[in-house]
């Protein structure tokens, strides 16, 4: 297709689905011709991010009527109900995607519709993605320097808040209409889209109001579902370049693809984690990598990423504030771990919060009422217990910490409705801040207790504001989520000749102490596996299941 026939559909998308139209409207499927053919028109990603982006950077407003956008969006409530359109008009021209007879149009005054031509679109509620990062939402975007990408001049707030899992966080929620009803039935609740489709202004759907609220309504062409945690990274890692301004080019457009030595490029990592987060505890760090790149390897039987909880880790200090509510600092690590990975959100909890809060989605009056756990699938969790105070539990909270827990062990999040509930696969990885030897609410198989200093200063550091985190050169900032985000993509193999000497060890661990049993096994193999993918190794070595092995044994000494 010609560079000025991409350049209509961009400037004048409907004028397109009319001229389609008026040659296929014979098509036995009109809406997934058009889904066909947009998608064909943007499938270079080079084309495709010429289209403007609905964003929270870039709100309805800074578009005009009927834009052709595209919106990066979690799926958040798939319950609205389905809404019948005219396909065809009495002059004959195309319906649906927001176009709509006028007033007084023959074909609907008086009642005379011709039900033929009476068609189905499916309706969602789309919001930004929760828990993305910065550096995520740059580059998914494309804009070479997020800096000079304009930020919104208030905070975007609407009577449709309740639908996003954070309502305190600049957000943007869309009314999506799609059209083709096959490709909208492979949406879930939590799914990250990518919708490509006109901009336009519409009556809110579950709005019961005499007058509904209008909100941004967008008419689907095609869309691009996203796996998950986002971001494609490659699996074992290549080396990519940085241009002089710094631009990331994708190993993929390396004429000549180099090995790097994964193992130093580790190591560096895990020293930055520690010096930045952790006040220099090595040990600790390699836990907290564990956990970044764990996530669900399957659910028969169940291989789940399993909570880690940091224990002794410092209450942060107090911080001055004029107002009656007890201000509590974020950890170092929630920086540096949005720094790291595509999608993280930190929960900082309090005894109030646990109380007031909606953990789970709740359905009131046919609306889905979000909750915080809400997130999408790939979301490393981190979960600060430092802001929790003496005080009672009400049942809310007890609701709340029994949410979270049954995320961590069943990797379920229950979705409540009037009369049942029902609970859906989610795949969340969780980092518990504890500040004794183990979670006030919260059971967790792997604890590494942190070992950094405990006077003012030391616990101030672990509490620094975002700005005061150190960052590396840009191309190592690049390298190290390189290596974390193509981990979590990653897959480890076992050869027949480390699977006999697993064996061989487990029997012999079991002579030697009889406590020792298969769910020990299980631990075992999942931190080597863990450590093989932090290496970028493919297959599971003899000496990395050695080493695996021994960081689980110097974890449980710290124990004792």
């Amino acid at each position: 297709m010609t560079a000025d026939y991409r350049t209509q559909a961009i400037q004048d998308p409907t004028a397109v689905i009319l001229d389609l139209y008026r040659s296929h409207a014979s098509s036995e499927n009109f809406p997934r011709f058009v889904a066909e053919h947009f998608s064909r028109i943007f499938e270079n990603s080079t084309t495709f991010n010429k289209i403007p982006t609905l964003s929270a950077r870039y709100p309805p407003g800074s578009h005009r009527d009927r834009a052709l956008v595209r919106f990066r969006a979690m799926v958040q409530d798939t319950s609205l109900s389905t809404e019948m359109y005219l396909s065809h008009h009495a002059d004959g021209s195309c319906g649906g995607w927001g176009m709509y007879e006028a007033e007084g149009g023959s074909s609907t005054s008086g009642g005379n519709v011709d039900y033929a031509n009476l068609r189905e679109c499916s309706v969602l509620w789309a919001t930004t993605v929760p828990a993305e990062s910065d550096w995520c939402s740059a580059e998914l975007d494309g804009l070479r320097d997020k800096g000079d990408a304009p930020r919104p001049s208030e905070t975007l707030s609407s009577r449709q808040s309740h639908k996003y899992p954070h309502p305190g966080f600049q957000h943007l929620g869309v009314q999506v209409k799609v059209y083709d009803r096959e490709g909208a039935e492979a949406f879930k609740a939590t799914d990250i889209v990518t919708f490509v489709g006109i901009l336009s202004s519409e009556p809110c759907g579950f709005d019961h109001a005499q007058v509904p609220q209008e909100v941004p309504t967008l008419h689907v062409l095609f869309s691009k579902t996203h796996a998950s945690g986002v971001l494609p990274r490659t699996f074992p890692r290549i080396a990519r370049r940085a241009s002089s301004n710094h631009t990331e080019i994708p190993s993929g457009d390396l004429e000549t693809p180099i090995v790097h030595d994964n193992a130093q490029l580790r190591s560096e990592l895990i020293d930055w984690i520690a010096e930045e987060a952790l006040g220099g505890d090595r040990q600790a760090a390699e836990w907290v990598l564990f956990s970044c790149i764990s996530r669900v390897q399957s659910r028969h039987p169940p291989l789940l990423p399993a909570p880690l909880v940091v224990s002794h880790f410092p209450r942060p200090p107090p911080v001055p504030t004029t107002s009656g509510s007890p201000v509590i600092p974020e950890p170092a690590l929630s920086a540096v771990l949005a720094l790291l990975l595509p999608l993280t959100h930190t929960l900082t909890l309090s005894l109030e919060g646990l109380n007031k809060e909606r953990y789970t989605p709740e359905s009131k009056d046919e609306d889905l009422h979000a909750g915080v756990l809400q997130l999408p699938q790939g979301t490393v969790l981190l979960v600060s217990e430092g802001g929790v105070r003496e005080g009672q539990l009400l049942e809310r909270g007890v609701l709340n910490v029994r949410a979270l827990q049954e995320l961590m062990d069943a990797q379920t999040l229950a979705y409540v409705f009037p009369f049942s509930q029902f609970s859906f696969p989610t795949d969340v990885s969780c980092v518990i801040l504890a500040e004794g030897r183990r979670s006030a609410f919260f059971k967790a198989e792997l604890n590494i207790p942190l070992r950094a200093p405990a006077d003012p200063v030391g616990v101030a550091a672990l509490y620094k504001p975002a700005d005061q985190v150190q960052l590396p050169s840009p191309e190592k900032l690049a390298a190290y989520r390189d290596l974390v985000v193509g981990a979590r993509c990653g897959k480890v193999s076992v050869p027949e000749r480390t699977s006999e000497h697993i064996q061989e060890q487990f029997v012999q661990a079991r002579r030697d102490d009889q406590s020792v049993t298969a769910d020990d096994l299980i631990r075992w193999m999942t931190v080597s596996k863990l450590y093989a993918l932090s290496l970028h190794e493919p297959t599971l070595s003899v000496e990395t299941w050695q080493k695996a092995k021994t960081f689980d044994d110097q974890r449980r000494a710290l124990l004792a």
